[in-house]
């Protein structure tokens, strides 16, 4: 193993030299700013040296060498610490770890030794705020030095071998090919205040931000030219991550009309002026999400509205979304939902959000506006005028119910003369405080015309697991659970002959599809997606055509960071049986695990 303070030559992935004791000193010191949470994470994380897929982040800052020149050594190292501070924290806010400090520069992972499903998004997301943050210390710089300062930063997905990490927190690594190589290439070639990506990150974040494509680029060191792309900023209402309506294809929803058929009888039970509340549960890619937009679809035409939603108040659709990374963020879903409500877009700026919302609560509930916009305003953290800052200032408990009841308000303004859908999308990434703002909002819905509906996975130790056990306890027959189950073979078979419409797909390619997705909608467009991109399937004279290596074909990248963040969450024992199973076979009698292990599996 690689030591994790050795430097790497950037052809070779070789160690190089042995990092300074400044290095050794710093990298200490942003260890132990990590937050608490992730500290937990790390030092449960028993990898062994396992090759896992890991996103680079390489920034360092520009012209360091002349800055360094012109400053006192103590006044050099003091700017350097701060804007490592500002770095690290973008770090640490989306669970990545810092892998290493070389002299001006910070390489940071993502998905190691912390996996997540979206650690190619998370990593670009960190990369922004770093040169957000640090423009503004170098704003500040400027106006009382007069020092020009700025990062750069590069990013590129691959393979790393990790192993345990110790007690300081810092790790052994191996990087594996280019991984670590080419995203300091791609630092290198960034513009001053910019971040570049490789082809193997876009295709992971294309739909979360807006880049522009600079083609083929030659970068030292590198045989061949690297495709890069610059991260221009991230979208205010990013694509759906999942679905292959973005290369054309697309399939009615299968397998799942009799739980459909039970959210249509639970809107009827609502329109009748009941309020009730429904818990979609299932494991990611199962088809939550595409089943409430069947719902939504139905919902607006009867109704009479378009079958594409657009942005319309008058809808009876309040939907909100947890984020991956949102459990430290306080509010965050229900800020979402509060704006979805107010009709304010992700887009709009500080000051014409306030003005909508103002002029939302004044058509909704004139009688209450008054009382109300300042604690929604706090909340979504729009501006206060001067005579409603000091009704914010009071105990973050009674805050909360000021929050709570201007919410309750809302809704039943927005039900008062329709039923009214309000959903909370991925409520097992919910923070805390949502979540108690939440629990109140069960009762009052129970009072009100509202359709409550959350999706979630079955992931018992989350905050939103929390609302779960209290509506089982308090809502009764008020309370639905669907929770989704695989799709039958049948129902898989008809999904990929939609998405391929045909029905002389080769029996081979169909059989690897329907393997590989084990009933899965999610996993059978993915491998449809990969097979695709990789030249294994294409249209030739408007048929589908097997060209390619079908057995040669691995694992989809969205895939196998999906599956490897939800083994991550697997006690060591069943970890360690995993393992096992995957090097006996796809399947096999437990008794063949149980010998294997020498105990009972159970």
């Amino acid at each position: 193993m690689v030591p994790p303070d050795a430097r790497f030559c950037m052809n070779c992935g070789q160690p190089l030299a042995e990092a300074s004791a400044d290095d050794e000193a710093r990298q200490s010191r942003l260890s132990a700013s990590a937050p608490a949470p992730l500290v937990e994470k790390m030092r449960t994380a028993r990898l062994t040296g396992e090759r896992k897929p890991v996103t680079a982040l390489f920034a360092d800052i520009v012209g360091s060498t002349a800055l360094a020149e012109r400053m006192d050594p103590e006044d050099w190292t003091q700017l350097i610490n701060e804007a490592f501070d500002l770095m690290s924290k973008a770090v640490f806010r989306y669970e990545g770890t810092i892998a290493q400090l070389q002299g001006d520069a910070m390489l940071a992972f993502f998905g190691a030794p912390v996996a997540h499903e979206d650690d190619p998004e998370r990593a670009v997301r960190a990369a922004l705020d770093m040169v957000t943050g640090v423009a503004e210390f170098a704003r500040q710089l400027k106006q009382v030095h007069g020092i020009e300062f700025a990062i750069r930063a590069g990013i590129n997905s691959g393979p790393v071998v990790v192993g345990n990490v110790g007690t300081d927190l810092r790790y052994e690594y191996t990087a594996l090919g280019d991984a670590v190589n080419t995203a300091a290439r791609m630092q290198t070639a960034a513009e001053p205040g910019t971040v570049l990506i490789t082809a193997n990150t876009q295709r992971q974040v294309v739909g979360a931000f807006d880049l522009e494509d600079l083609g083929e680029i030659d970068v030292k060191g590198k045989s061949e030219p690297v495709h890069a792309y610059r991260v221009l900023a991230a979208r205010s209402k990013p694509e759906p991550r999942r679905g292959l309506a973005s290369i054309g294809l697309d399939s009615p929803l299968v397998g799942r009309s009799q739980e459909l058929q039970k959210l249509r009888e639970l809107w009827s039970i609502v329109a009748a002026g009941r309020g009730r509340v429904c818990l979609l549960v299932g494991d990611p890619g199962i088809g939550k999400s595409r089943l409430l937009a069947e719902f939504r679809q139905g919902i607006r035409a009867a109704s009479g509205q378009p079958a594409t939603p657009a942005q319309d108040p008058a809808e009876p659709w309040i939907e909100g979304r947890a984020i991956s990374y949102g459990h430290n963020l306080p509010y965050h879903l229900v800020i979402d939902m509060v704006r979805a409500a107010l009709d304010i877009p992700a887009s709009a700026s500080e000051d014409e959000a306030r003005r909508r919302l103002d002029t939302r609560l004044r058509e909704l509930i004139p009688d209450e506006a008054a009382d109300s916009a300042p604690y929604l305003a706090d909340l979504l953290g729009l501006p206060l005028r001067p005579d409603e800052s000091d009704r914010t200032l009071i105990d973050p408990q009674v805050l909360q119910q000021r929050y709570t009841a201007s919410i309750h308000r809302l809704l039943r303004a927005r039900s008062a003369d329709a039923p009214l859908a309000l959903v909370c999308e991925d409520l097992h990434w919910a923070d805390t405080a949502s979540v108690d703002v939440l629990r109140f909002l069960l009762t009052l819905v129970a009072q009100l015309p509202v359709l409550m509906l959350a999706t979630m996975r079955d992931e018992r130790g989350s905050a939103g697991f929390e609302l779960v056990k209290h509506a089982r306890e308090g809502l009764g027959d008020a309370l639905t659970e669907i929770r989704l189950q695989p799709l039958s073979l049948e129902d898989s078979r008809s999904l990929v002959g939609n998405l391929l419409v045909i029905e002389s797909l080769p029996d081979r390619v169909r059989d690897l599809i329907l393997t590989r997705a084990d009933g899965n909608p999610f996993f059978v467009e993915e491998v449809v997606r990969m097979l695709i991109e990789r030249g294994v399937i294409g249209r030739r004279e408007g048929h589908w055509v097997a060209s390619g290596d079908i057995e040669a074909v691995e694992i989809p990248e969205t895939l196998h960071s999906l599956l490897l963040a939800r083994i991550d969450q697997l006690p060591d024992e069943a970890k360690r049986s995993l393992r096992v199973a995957a090097v006996i076979g796809r399947q096999f009698p437990v008794r063949v695990l149980e010998r294997v292990l020498g105990q009972t599996v159970g």
